[in-house]
């Protein structure tokens, strides 16, 4: 059993996006993050973006601008 601390834990939304750089690794993190057993179902379809982040000024790239999988899950 792992003793680090998993945020996913102390999510207190309904809704948690897991953002990872590849389609293989987001269906490892579903099986390795227990979303099933924690009550969570897939949103829609696993997607591949890019992402941006904004401080209301400036548009900066995130993740040095590659496209990453995001795997939507909320509770049941």
């Amino acid at each position: 059993m792992n003793d680090m601390h998993n945020p996913l834990d102390s999510a207190l939304d309904e809704r948690v996006t897991i953002i990872v750089p590849s389609l293989s690794q987001a269906a490892f993190e579903v099986h390795r993050q227990n979303m099933w057993e924690r009550g969570y179902r897939l949103e829609n379809k696993i997607n591949a973006q890019k992402y941006f982040e904004s401080d209301g000024f400036e548009i900066k790239n995130m993740f040095e601008g590659k496209t990453m999988y995001a795997a939507t899950f909320v509770k049941r």
